[in-house]
């Protein structure tokens, strides 16, 4: 399962609307979870923002296998980019080509973009 920066970012930052609901999904979910090395740099960027301890920061991003952002990754992203962000492309890119099963978003309208993709858009309820 593929994780979005926002999944990760909704655990590290103060105050989320919905750490509850991802916190529950993911200490629930059996499957291997996944993230881009895009994503360890978005986490350790706005964690530092907010002054988040270092140790912590790492621990979240340490509990997902970590893949890295490919020359391939990025044609298919300016290939395939919908709704002009170039971030939600590029991580999609990365999950396709890993063949992962699973998006796991709290992007409502990356779900929509994305939904005819061979990959499972999911929310976390």
């Amino acid at each position: 399962m593929f994780l979005d920066t926002n999944i990760l970012l909704e655990l590290i930052l103060a105050d989320r609307p919905h750490y509850p609901q991802v916190k529950n999904f993911l200490e629930t979910t059996t499957e291997v979870t996944a993230i881009s090395i895009l994503t360890a740099h978005l986490v350790m960027h706005f964690g530092r923002k907010e002054d988040a301890d270092e140790a912590f920061l790492h621990a979240v991003l340490n509990e997902n296998k970590m893949i890295a952002v490919s020359p391939e990754d990025y044609q298919w992203a300016a290939n395939n980019e919908r709704g002009k962000d170039f971030e939600d492309a590029l991580q999609m890119a990365v999950a396709v080509r890993s063949r992962c099963s699973t998006f796991l978003t709290l992007d409502m309208s990356f779900a929509k973009r994305y939904a005819d993709l061979p990959i499972e858009i999911k929310i976390p309820a």
